[in-house]
């Protein structure tokens, strides 16, 4: 079996929000990868399960990126 590389930061309810945060982090040199349920991708859903977009990270660069969302979400 192999290790996990990847840890969920956070899930968010809005792709536009979710790519803006992939975008920040990627400007910094964090890698960031988006899942979420594929009718959410297709069809504009704006609540429940399907809305929800998470955000994975490297395990090593988790720390960093957690910092940087803090900043974030203090406005």
């Amino acid at each position: 079996m192999t290790e996990m590389t990847w840890e969920l930061l956070t899930k968010v309810y809005d792709r536009v929000e979710a790519e803006m945060i992939k975008a920040a982090l990627e400007a910094i040199a964090i890698p960031a990868e988006l899942v979420q349920e594929s009718v959410g991708e297709t069809i504009p859903v704006g609540f429940g399960k399907f809305a929800e977009v998470q955000i994975f990270v490297p395990k090593k660069k988790a720390q960093e990126a957690q910092a940087w969302l803090d900043e974030y979400n203090k406005g």
